[in-house]
């Protein structure tokens, strides 16, 4: 035994334990890579392989009978691991067979220098998942986590600053507290199998808890498993191999090592790579990275309330997400800052960051909800799931492709310390990142169809009341009537025109999906508006709402008189010019960019006060996008949409003028609308009938006109004039001069007998004398010849016969 001892190093197959000591085991890499190739030799050299075995074979048999079961072990062991190529099955067999055998007569927990089998590689280190990330905190900046990375795996920046022998080290980050994971890779390229008693990682620092596994290894095979532990304090972490117990002995596996084995074998100076061997796959060289731990931190924990993530919506349906944020670390978040990231960011409608603020510091174990409100955006003729969605009806839609859906980022962190290991320089410790994806899918659902501008003008009744809605004072303010019943509020009038002459926008609305929509329209007033105009949409007052059924298509119509302005401005419709040349044309320039900027602010006004809703069962609910359409409607008459009439018209009944003057004192709640057909103040045949007839100027200027009034039967001809006549009058109908001062209105009284009972027709109009610049551009005419001439809308009389 002595004499084969002394000759070992000269044949190279010395133990571990015996040769000089060496610094391979905390050997790092960061000669970047490189491998010493005597190191190889001197472990494994072909040309003596024989003899080699020869003289291990020698050393195994002479310790069993000098009765050393340790020194019999190691001969094994490195005969059965450096020269298995070459040993036949049996062989290999026998040799387990003496490693067991030696094992037996070892006291349990023996260590031994020499490693025998599995081969044992540094696989790779798992990636933080995405509720685990950390980031460092700048304190220079309030958005600490701004330019920062996570902290591994891995950060490398070849341009940092230091040593260059550490130029090129990745780093990682673990926490005190927290598991984390290494994955290695096992190898048996024998023809037995080997049973690993126990595998941990081999931490030299000291400061790691780590869990033993067992695992078994069928002959030739290869397994990646995952070995685990706990950083127990701050500092940095060494971790150059794995203990293995197997065979009975406590070996410690160096991942060096086996790095040096597969490059050697690649170069041809190694027998056999024990991996390939076993058909595990290639895999890179893994370094070990500069891993450091940092003090406890917090740790979120997310996950969506009463779902599994995903949101299945229809396109602009609305619908809040409840997020359950919880904190399964053991120190508070004192920081929290919630962003957007990833595409489709706008259908993140709100996130209730208030929330969440106010629950800090959230102490551990410690819960907090926070709703998000999302908004289905519209799909794409180009997206490929949309057409999944769009071509079959009843189908359920497909997941939007990744990277679609908006992501969610909550950088916190905890309190501030140092997490340095010198007292001199202060390292706060870092911060996390939560990102939480907001899984969206989008199906298809109501889609438009075409959209379209109507015009509609029903006549009303003339009774006892004026048609007027509001009252004007001479400032120009107005104030609504607030006695006017609920039932009539459908039977109004427009306050600028007397009558219903309607601009509808009128969408049609297709329905491809398997379940019923309803819609409904409604327009948000302003404070103002809602105390000017009463008349305001008919599903604000609970109008039924439109019905879709499933593969059907329906219209719906959208009031647009709502919008039409107070007063016909000048600024609007006249460029201001100067009689200087270039000063005219550089004002006339920039009035002209103010009044296009005003008219768009007003058209995107309109636009975004209109909201055309759906609903669909209990829970779905959302909204149309119909600002393309209602843009494209209105491309042509958008001027006659937003302005008003330069006059307006409206007829009521007066008994004397007199009466007219007492019912105003005595009757200031009195209904200020037009009375329904066939109630109070109708109109008897053969009796003379007051009438007045009421001109509004809705301009800033006074406006001279020439009024005149016509009533017609129900065939449209003139009751008043001719031999046929069916209606005499008392006063002047014709030629009616006056002057409406601005912003006020003016009234006319005459009377009429009417001699046959029906229904009639009453209308007014009046050419405008002497009509100003604003009053020809409202008129689209620029000539001072061109008269200008102004009718208002038609009023129904109906006549009940005497009794």
């Amino acid at each position: 035994m002595q004499v084969l001892a002394m000759t070992t190093k000269a044949y190279r197959v010395q133990s571990r334990a015996s040769s000089e000591p060496s610094n391979d085991a905390g050997q790092t890499y960061a000669d970047g890579g490189k491998i010493h190739h005597h190191s190889i030799i001197s472990l494994f050299e072909s040309q003596w392989s024989t003899l080699q075995m020869v003289v291990l074979r020698e050393i195994l048999l002479s310790a069993v009978r000098a009765g050393d079961p340790l020194a019999a072990w190691s001969a094994a062991a490195r005969l059965l691991r450096s020269y298995y190529p070459l040993i036949t099955p049996a062989g290999q067999n026998g040799l387990a067979t003496a490693l067991a055998k030696s094992a037996v007569r070892l006291p349990l927990g023996t260590r031994c220098g020499d490693p025998a089998l599995p081969f044992v590689r540094l696989h790779s280190f798992p990636s933080h998942s995405a509720q685990m990330d950390i980031i460092k905190r700048n304190l220079a900046r309030e958005d600490w986590w701004m330019g920062s990375a996570p902290l591994g795996p891995f950060i490398y920046t070849p341009f940092s600053k230091g040593e260059p022998s550490n130029s090129n080290k990745q780093e990682l980050t673990w926490v005190v507290g927290e598991p984390v994971q290494v994955l290695v890779e096992l190898a048996n390229p024998c023809g037995f199998e080997v049973m690993v008693d126990s595998i941990y990682l081999s931490v030299h620092s000291k400061n790691l808890d780590a869990f033993p596994v067992s695992v078994n290894l069928p002959p030739n095979s290869s397994k990646v498993i995952t070995l685990s532990g706990i950083p127990t304090k701050e500092g940095p972490v060494s971790v150059p191999g794995c203990v293995v117990h197997c065979f009975g002995v406590i070996t410690e596996h160096f991942f060096k090592e086996v790095d040096n084995l597969l490059i050697g074998a690649t170069q041809g100076l190694v027998l056999s790579d024990p991996f390939r061997s076993c058909g595990a796959a290639k895999l890179k060289n893994t370094p070990i990275p500069n891993i450091s731990v940092v003090p406890p931190l917090p740790l979120l924990v997310s996950h969506v309330v009463g779902g599994d993530g995903s949101v299945m919506l229809y396109e602009g349906e609305i619908r809040n997400v409840w997020i359950s944020l919880a904190n399964a670390g053991t120190v508070p978040v004192e920081q929290a800052h919630i962003s957007l990231s990833g595409k489709n960011q706008d259908s993140v409608v709100s996130v209730a960051s208030e929330t969440l603020k106010s629950a800090l510091p959230l102490k551990p174990g410690a819960e907090v909800t926070i709703c998000v409100t999302l908004k289905a955006w519209q799909l794409g003729l180009s997206d490929p799931d949309a057409a999944a969605s769009k071509g079959v009806p009843g189908t359920s839609g497909k997941q939007v492709k990744d990277g679609s859906s908006p992501v969610l980022l909550i950088h916190y962190a905890g309190p501030l310390t140092n997490s340095g290991d010198s007292q001199t320089e202060f390292l706060p410790t870092p911060g996390r990142r939560l990102v939480i994806p907001l899984n969206i899918c989008v199906l298809q659902g109501l889609s438009f169809v075409k959209a379209r501008l109507l015009s509609m003008e029903i006549p009303a009744c003339v009774g006892e009341t004026y048609t007027k809605l509001v009252q004007s004072g001479s400032d120009g303010t107005e104030h609504s009537n607030d006695s006017e019943r609920q039932t009539d509020r459908f039977m109004k009038l427009d306050p600028y025109r007397g009558s219903w002459g309607l601009r509808l926008l009128e969408l049609e609305l297709s329905n491809p999906t398997d379940v019923v929509f309803e819609t409904s329209v409604s327009v948000d007033m302003d404070n103002s508006n809602k105390e000017s105009f009463s008349n305001c949409t008919s599903a604000e007052f609970g109008d039924p709402k439109t019905r879709i059924d499933r593969n059907y298509t329906a219209r719906v119509l959208i009031p647009l008189e709502h919008f039409k302005l107070p007063v016909l401005d000048g600024s609007f419709l006249v460029k201001d010019s100067q009689s200087n040349g270039t000063t005219g044309g550089r004002s006339s320039s920039f009035s002209e960019k103010n009044i296009k900027t005003e008219l768009n602010a007003s058209i995107k006004n309109l636009i975004s006060r209109i909201k055309v809703r759906w609903q669909s069962g209990r829970s779905s609910s959302g909204e149309l996008d119909i600002k393309d359409a209602i843009q494209a409607a209105l491309q042509a008459s958008v001027m006659d949409v937003l302005l008003p009439d330069p006059l307006t018209f409206g007829f009521r009944l007066a008994k004397s003028t007199s009466d007219l003057s007492i019912m105003k004192q005595n009757s200031p709640k009195k209904t200020d609308m037009v009375n329904s057909c066939g109630t109070a103040g109708s109109i008897v045949a053969h009796d003379m009938t007051a009438m007045e007839v009421l001109v509004r100027n809705n301009t800033k200027g006074a406006i001279r006109i020439n009024l005149s009034v016509t009533c017609k039967d129900v065939a449209g001809e003139n009751c008043i004039e001719g031999d046929k006549a069916t209606v005499l009058w008392e006063g002047v109908l014709t030629g009616i001069t006056m002057e409406v001062p601005p912003l006020q209105e003016i009234r006319h009284i005459f009377s009429l007998y009417f001699l046959i009972p029906g229904e009639y027709t009453m209308a007014a109009a009046a050419v405008i004398k002497d009509a100003n610049e604003v009053l020809r551009a409202r008129a689209r005419t620029n000539s001072f010849d061109d008269p200008i001439f102004c009718r208002g809308p038609p009023f129904r009389v109906r006549v009940n016969g005497t009794a």
